[in-house]
């Protein structure tokens, strides 16, 4: 049985080695999911599996229409949440279709909803987009945007979903 629940300083490392598998081309410093984890440790979780950690869900209040470029320290969240952004969302292959992303979805709208950000929004890679779009995303174009997605790769797809309090 594979159940999500909050992310500690103690998985990072377990973290990494998901990233790796799933993210190859774009890797991140350990820096970044620990930063993430101490400026909004209620918007990163993992998820365990009967055989360690099987995926990971990074997210936190952000400004509306922008990205953070790839592997890059935040600083300090904005003072409102403008988004709720979803840095990532990571599930080793074997532990896909089994629902656990649809589960880590519907966690961060129901949060993101409660605390009343207008909005979720995220940057598509891989092409996951279809994933995305079953969940109510959308792909969005701003010309801001361009310059902040240039690290995300040649596919990279910025994508938002109004939420309703």
């Amino acid at each position: 049985m594979m159940a999500w629940r909050g992310m500690e300083a103690r998985d990072l490392d377990a973290v990494l080695a998901v990233a790796r598998i799933v993210h190859p081309s774009l890797p991140e410093r350990r820096e970044v999911f620990a930063e993430r984890l101490a400026l909004f440790p209620d918007g990163c979780r993992v998820l365990e599996g009967p055989g360690g950690l099987a995926g990971y869900l990074v997210s936190h209040p952000w400004r509306a229409r922008q990205a953070p470029k790839l592997d890059t320290l935040l600083g300090a969240l904005p003072p409102v949440e403008g988004t709720r952004y979803i840095h990532d969302l990571a599930i080793a292959p074997e532990a896909r279709g089994q629902g656990a992303g649809e589960r880590a979805v519907a966690d961060v709208v129901a949060d993101a909803t409660r605390r009343g950000a207008p909005s979720l929004s995220l940057v598509s890679v891989y092409g996951s987009a279809p994933f995305w779009r079953r969940h109510g995303f959308a792909p969005a174009d701003a010309p801001s945007l361009a310059s902040m997605l240039a690290s995300y790769g040649a596919d990279a797809v910025f994508m938002e979903r109004a939420l309703r309090p």
